[in-house]
């Protein structure tokens, strides 16, 4: 990473991180603190919802109770419906006395609450006892309700107040969508049945609307333990708030009434409330993204302004062949570290270029002796063999072939020791492999074949003296086993991207892991000079071909080495095309 951008990065990271940490926390308290005032809010609108359907079914609940209890020095409600538990214990004129008292005792109850459309009492012998105060309603004559559902459940309630459904009653006349509330009544004293008290009573009796805080966002019903409905205020609330385009943000939250059992239900539309403190949260990472790229952008100048000058010096090092030392007055007269980096350089280039002036001859005398002494040993390796050859045969048998080795090893001997120039035309070089594969094959008796696969258009080409031959000894001494056993030697040439191929293949015995990764590593060691005569015998033809490629090529050419046991051993040689 360069070193302005890494002094960028210190910089963002001591001024932004801090404005992050900070508004990920203020931002997570300030979300915290919303979500706990919307619960607050919503759970608020519960609990008024729940209280005031309780406020109206302990009114209802608290009229009921009073017909039970009321009892003045004239007239007992409970005392009064005793006759009418079996038909003929009473007359018309009692039936008449009854409901009169009823009426009034109605009017002086009733009187303040508009929704209560009737009371009425049912007794056991089928007289109705009551009467009708809102909307002009009645009960249908003769009607009995023995058989009727709500009148079964109120009485298997045993005096627990029973709720009917919001709908029209049949049994009333002029009746519209209404709540009954229903009791069974009994005697104090000996708790006989003494009938059925019922309160008609229209739909709004519980309306809890009041209690709604969100009269536009917040949907309330209560249900029935049947799942019907007794209200909903669906009508109030806006048309479109069952297709929300977040319904995630639609908290429905449930509280059940114990007695009677009833179920307050409030769907509540939070976007409007979390579009309240939206507002906030946004100027929150506004202001902190704005700070943050007030510190970038000054962190990024502010880095800039340090590394400039280093960065200036860098260039010129890199590019030091066309720049060579620095002549800007702007940096040098600096009395910082920055001044003394500056004239440091300077006085390095100069030292530098000196150096370089003293050393070049020296350098080009030592690589030239060095040459000439890998090739001295190159060259006296291959006579002792070629010598060693010549003698086996001379004294194994007495033949023509002698001439032909002698005629051979003349022409190498003339190749090796022409010091006209360090290259040669690749024919010359080939033309060099064939006199030694010539000896070598009245020496091993023709136990081995050689194939060239030269393409012609390299023949002409010039490469460094004396490489080619001695890999192909080494094909033969070592792959070959000195041709103890059959096979074939394959040299191929070719020119590929302006870089010239040699490829010396045997289908020899190869080497194993250990002796490859040994002659590997003892073509990767650097050229040392003094110690060459010191390494293994084995080597030394590898290595010194591959140390006077490098020296004469450069650096990226040379050997390659690749072998695997019983399945022969191939060596690359890697070289520029030299036209």
């Amino acid at each position: 990473m360069k070193l302005n951008n890494k002094f960028l990065l210190i910089f963002i990271t001591i001024s932004v991180l801090p404005i992050v940490i900070i508004t990920i926390f203020v931002y997570g308290r300030y979300t915290d603190l919303v979500n706990k005032q919307t619960m607050e809010v919503t759970n608020s609108i519960v609990e008024n919802a729940v209280e005031a359907t309780k406020v109206h079914i302990d009114t209802i609940d608290g009229m009921t109770e009073s017909f039970q209890l009321y009892s003045n020095s004239l007239y007992n409600v409970l005392d009064d419906i005793k006759k009418y538990r079996v038909k003929g214990n009473y007359t018309v004129y009692d039936l008449w006395k009854s409901r009169n008292n009823m009426r009034f005792l109605c009017q002086h109850l009733l009187y303040s609450n508009d929704y209560v459309n009737g009371v009425f009492i049912f007794t056991p012998s089928g007289e109705n006892i009551g009467y009708g105060w809102g909307n002009g309603i009645d009960i249908q004559n003769d009607y009995t309700p023995f058989e009727d559902a709500w009148y079964k459940e109120t009485v298997e309630k045993k005096g627990q107040l029973y709720i009917s459904d919001l709908n029209k009653k049949d049994f009333i006349l002029n009746s519209e969508n209404s709540i009954s509330f229903s009791r069974a009544l009994y005697d104090v004293y000996t708790k006989d049945f003494l009938g059925v008290l019922l309160i008609d009573c229209s739909s709004g009796i519980l309306d809890i609307s009041s209690s709604n805080t969100l009269p536009g966002d917040a949907l309330l019903t209560i249900y029935k333990e049947n799942g019907n409905i007794l209200y909903t205020n669906i009508d109030s609330v806006k048309t479109n708030f069952i297709n929300k385009r977040n319904k995630n943000n639609i908290s429905v939250i449930k509280n059940t009434l114990e007695n009677p059992y009833l179920t307050v239900v409030a769907a509540i539309d939070m976007n409007p409330i979390y579009d309240e403190f939206n507002y906030t949260k946004f100027l929150i990472i506004g202001i902190a993204t704005s700070c943050a790229l007030i510190f970038i952008i000054i962190s990024f100048f502010l880095s800039k302004s340090l590394t400039k000058p280093i960065t200036t010096l860098s260039e010129i090092m890199r590019n030091h062949k066309i720049h060579g030392s620095v002549t800007t007055d702007k940096y040098l007269n600096l009395h910082n570290e920055i001044g003394v980096l500056y004239n440091e350089y300077n006085n390095m280039v100069e030292e530098n270029n000196l150096f370089i002036k003293e050393q070049y001859h020296n350098k080009l005398i030592t690589l030239d002796s060095q040459m000439k002494s890998l090739e001295a040993q190159i060259n006296s390796h291959f006579l002792y063999n070629t010598l060693e050859s010549i003698n086996s045969i001379a004294e194994i048998e007495e033949v023509e072939s002698i001439s032909i080795i002698a005629l051979a090893l003349g022409n190498m001997l003339r190749y090796s020791i022409n010091t006209e120039s360090e290259l040669v035309m690749i024919q010359d070089e080939l033309k060099n492999v064939n006199d030694y594969m010539s000896i070598q094959k009245i020496r091993f008796d023709n136990r081995f074949e050689i194939i060239y696969q030269i393409d012609e258009s390299v023949y002409k080409l010039k490469v460094l003296k004396l490489i080619l031959q001695p890999l192909v000894e080494n094909a033969l001494y070592h792959g070959l086993n000195r041709c103890s056993i059959a096979g074939k030697v394959i040299l191929t040439a070719w020119v590929k991207n302006d870089i010239l191929y040699f490829e010396i293949k045997d289908t020899g015995r190869g080497m194993n892991e250990k002796q490859l990764k040994e002659v590997q590593e003892s073509l990767n060691k650097p050229i040392l000079f003094t110690e060459l005569g010191r390494r293994e015998k084995q080597s030394i033809g590898l290595k010194n071909i591959h140390s006077r490629i490098e020296l004469y090529y450069g650096i990226g050419y040379g050997l390659t080495v690749n072998s695997k046991e019983n399945a022969g051993t191939t060596i690359m040689i890697k070289l520029p095309v030299l036209r």
